[in-house]
């Protein structure tokens, strides 16, 4: 079970690991030393995927929660959206990539709001035609009142694009049977960071770790609910919700054990969406407002 943690302490630490990001990705951009090419064209034709799902953004208003490295927000300034409001819990990630999309040159009127998830302060009922949610509900102390926001922000009819990582993965049985066998020690203080930072500990500072060493509680993970598919489905019909589409990305499998047939099992995974849903290592879903 996963300890308790206020919502300052997670604000503190997001805004840490956006700024570790921001860090990481000024020094990655200078360097090709550890790009994965079969990577980056699965990942290249999973965004393609999920863009012509979600079809032409032309007019919409769009909102989105969560803006990662901004990349959504880039495309539908490329689609010629109307409006986007960008909703973060981090002042850093949102001044990152309001900085970025400054130079872009839009017609897209862009809003930004300090805002969690679970109470999106500052967008009215119904103003959005889109909401995209990408890997946050995952993240809540409790994901039901983020559900009753996403009912509220949209209109009837607008649409909800929502992705979380899939409890039910088939890469993870292994790890669940020996996670029941031997259950892990609960970590605290430094080696907790490093656990939880993986490759970003070393871009975090010495004052950084020790503030977060001292607020996280003892084995602190940052997904605090995964989902399993069925799960997913029942919480968004619970919430007014009717499923439009669903299908999951590739296991990790795809990049080690399947890594030589890959490219070629790529075609058949995108179109057995049920099956990708199920046993996929991201939950992805185009959802309707129907309540």
């Amino acid at each position: 079970m996963q300890p308790t943690i206020t919502e300052d302490a997670l604000i503190a630490y997001y805004e840490i690991r956006a700024r570790a990001e921001q860090r990481f990705e000024a020094e990655r951009g200078q360097s090709n030393a550890d790009r994965d090419e079969l990577r980056e064209r699965i990942e290249d034709a999973s965004q393609t995927l999920y863009r012509e799902r979600l079809g032409s953004l032309k007019d919409l208003t769009i909102g989105e929660i969560g803006i990662g490295s901004g990349d959504f927000v880039r495309h539908a300034f490329h689609e010629r959206a109307r409006a986007i409001v960008l909703i973060d819990i981090s002042k850093d990630r949102l001044r990152g990539v309001e900085r970025e999309i400054g130079e872009l040159g839009s017609s897209t009127q862009t809003t930004s709001i300090v805002a969690s998830a679970q109470k999106m302060e500052g967008v009215g009922d119904g103003a959005l035609d889109l909401l995209v949610a990408k890997e946050v509900i995952e993240h809540l102390t409790d994901y039901r009142p983020f559900l009753s926001e996403c009912r509220r922000v949209l209109r009837k009819g607008g649409r909800l694009y929502l992705t979380t990582p899939n409890r039910h993965c088939i890469d993870l049985w292994p790890r669940v049977i020996l996670g029941r066998l031997f259950p892990p020690k609960k970590l605290t203080g430094e080696p907790l960071i490093r656990q939880i930072f993986g490759h970003l500990f070393d871009y975090i500072t010495a004052d950084e770790c020790k503030s977060l060493a001292e607020t996280l509680p003892p084995g602190f993970k940052e997904h605090i609910h995964e989902f399993t598919p069925g799960e997913l489905l029942d919480a968004l019909t619970a919430y007014g919700f009717r499923v439009l589409r669903r299908w999951g990305t590739p296991p990790q499998m795809f990049y080690h054990e399947l890594r030589p047939f890959a490219e070629a099992l790529l075609p058949g995974w995108t179109k057995a969406e049920r099956r990708s849903y199920a046993l996929g290592d991201d939950l992805r879903i185009i959802a309707e407002q129907i309540s």
